[in-house]
């Protein structure tokens, strides 16, 4: 593994050097995010608050 010093922190973390896990994690998050917005939008539009 090649190290990066632009990416690695003192205590040799690479914070850029992923599995994939990440990714889908922050994917998971985006899709929860975006139907919790709907649903406060749709419930906010039913109840006539928007």
């Amino acid at each position: 593994m090649n190290r990066h010093p632009h990416t690695t922190d003192e205590t040799g973390f690479d914070f850029m050097a992923n599995q994939g896990v990440e990714e889908q994690d922050r994917d998971t998050l985006g899709i929860v995010f975006a139907l919790a917005v709907m649903a406060v939008v749709t419930v906010s539009q039913y109840l006539g608050l928007l």
